[in-house]
Parts: structure tokens; sequence; C-alpha cells
């Protein structure tokens, strides 16, 4: 999982624009929200992808989006800690079986 943060001047072109390139990517949204600060939308969505390089070079198509100020990606840690510790029960339960 990934999360992908934009800073945007107009929330609805930016927004539309994204939305197109992540489809045409083939990537999965599993969240998006929006919100307005000072004349700045800030627009983040969870990408739920295994590589990092569909991510990015979806982040250098937005960079070139006419009204985005910036994009920033991080690897969302918490769901695959999440995986993780699932994982780890499960083997627990069956060695204890």
């Amino acid at each position: 999982m990934f999360v992908l943060e934009l800073l945007a001047s107009d929330l609805y072109a930016v927004l539309g624009r994204f939305l197109d390139l992540a489809r045409v990517a083939g990537l999965r949204l599993t969240a998006v929200s929006a919100c307005e600060a000072a004349g700045q939308y800030a627009i983040r969505a969870t990408i739920e992808a295994r590589d990092a390089e569909s991510v990015e070079r979806l982040a250098r198509k937005l960079r070139t989006v006419v009204g985005v100020a910036a994009v920033e990606i991080r690897q969302d840690s918490s769901r695959q800690n999440q995986s993780t510790q699932d994982q780890s029960r499960e083997a627990e339960t069956l060695l204890v079986s």
C-alpha cells in the first residue's frame, strides 16, 4: 500500500486528472480524500500496489499537471505490519494446534 499526497490549486481539475491517470495505469485506489487550507487543496489517496515503480510513474505524470504544487509518496507500513501480524498469528495457531 502506498499513500500519495498532492497539493493543488484547482481541486476538480487535478482530482479528475489524477483519477484518470490512476485508472489508465491500472492502479487500485482504496481511499481518496481532499481538504482545503489557505487556498490550496490537499488530496490524499491510498493506492493498493505491489510495485513502487507504477506509483512513482503516476507521481511523475502528476507533477506535470497544471495546478499541482507538490506530490509526495510514502509506503503505508501500518497495513503491511497488520498483514505481517496476521500471518504470525496464523503460524502460531498452526504450531499450537
